[in-house]
């Protein structure tokens, strides 16, 4: 069982630190506020449309981290809540690898902040830590979701496969991009 820990993203020469940290009960009004938004629901699996979904949300959270099989944080820079992050650790047959996931509000789109992120994840799976060791992390998306094609090619994640449609939870198409562990 890992206890929830924070993550720090140094800061680039354009934009501030990050720091993942772990979610609170005080977060709950910003991810109702950030799901709100049309363009981030249109690409969610899941969208929370009210405080006690948020909380039933934070409630599964904690378990991912209490069963070590989801890490997620809320992503602040300079103490606003900016996102989310996620490692999803391998659920065969259904996953065979480590995966990554994110939103970001609104407003912070387009800085940079989840491939920032992601790569910053990707350098701790592969790091040697214990909690979730990865010699492959996927990056799924949408096929139309191009900002998140864009951060997966940025951070050095190949497009490996198209997926077909599983409806309900994923009616289109997805990409499927891969990263494996340097030799």
């Amino acid at each position: 069982m890992t206890s929830p820990m924070t993550l720090t993203v140094g800061p680039s020469a354009t934009a501030p630190a990050l720091t993942l940290r772990p979610w609170q009960d005080s977060d709950i009004p910003a991810v109702v506020a950030a799901h709100r938004d049309e363009s981030m629901r249109r690409w969610l699996t899941r969208s929370i449309g009210n405080e006690d979904q948020a909380r039933a949300w934070l409630a599964e959270v904690d378990a991912g981290w209490a069963a070590d099989t989801l890490l997620s944080w809320a992503i602040e820079e300079e103490g606003a809540l900016v996102g989310y992050f996620v490692i999803k650790a391998a659920n065969p047959p259904k996953t065979l690898a480590t995966g990554v996931g994110y939103w970001t509000v609104a407003e912070a789109r387009g800085k940079g902040i989840a491939s920032r992120c992601v790569e910053a994840a990707t350098e701790w799976l592969f790091s040697g830590q214990e909690i979730m060791p990865a010699d492959e992390i996927e990056l799924l998306h949408t096929v139309g979701n191009a900002g998140s094609c864009r951060v997966a090619q940025k951070c050095g994640y190949v497009l490996d496969s198209v997926l077909a449609p599983l409806p309900p939870e994923f009616p289109d198409q997805g990409h499927r991009h891969l990263r494996k562990r340097p030799s």
